[in-house]
């Protein structure tokens, strides 16, 4: 068994040591995104006119070097958002499975809660990179959506494979407590009253 005050414990400083590095990284990632698609990409967008400069690759170029750079900076906001979600599934473990915390339920939570995780970043991600794929190749965004769904179900079916334990147990602790508190009323009615 795991103490469950220990995993809050720790569960609390993973919060806050990943906290400030997701929003310092989501800050970096935002202000990458801006400059692209309101400086540079405009300006490659000029050059690339046949007319003026007739630079047609680079616009492709510039999209191409703004998505690495979002890329680079979105994989480590979703480390950080992993570790965040560690300290969260931590912390709900310790309050709801309480003293019935165990190392395996334990890496339960925190891989369901991952799993969760990720995927919301990368929703999040596609929805940064959308205006700055279409600039690459229109036919990029429709492909990685289609990929995306995909992989969106996947994760959400193993997310309700890894809880479905967890969903069964609570279930027949509630079971078993209505049937407690139904044999307390049969016993004494008032008891029970008094109680509630």
């Amino acid at each position: 068994m795991v103490s469950p005050d220990k995993v809050f414990e720790i569960g609390i400083l993973k919060c806050k040591e990943n906290v400030p590095q997701i929003i310092i990284n989501l800050l970096v990632a935002v202000a990458i995104w801006g400059m692209g698609l309101l400086v540079f990409i405009p300006i490659a967008d000029l050059l690339s006119n046949p007319d003026l400069f007739g630079l047609t690759a680079l616009k492709p170029l510039i999209s191409l070097i703004i998505t690495l750079s979002l890329i680079y900076v979105l994989l480590k906001v979703a480390r950080d958002f992993g570790e965040l979600t560690d300290g969260i599934a931590d912390i709900i473990a310790a309050k709801l499975a309480g003293n019935r915390v165990t190392d395996e339920k334990l890496n339960r939570y925190r891989k369901g809660f991952r799993g969760l995780a990720y995927l919301i970043v990368v929703i999040i991600a596609f929805l940064f990179f959308l205006p700055i794929l279409a600039n690459i190749a229109v036919v990029i965004p429709g492909i990685i959506l289609i990929l995306l769904v995909i992989w969106a179900a996947v994760v959400l079916i193993n997310i309700g494979d890894i809880f479905e334990d967890e969903i069964e147990e609570g279930v027949r602790l509630a079971i078993k407590k209505a049937e407690e508190i139904d044999a307390k009323m049969k016993e004494d009615p008032n008891t029970v009253k008094k109680d509630n």
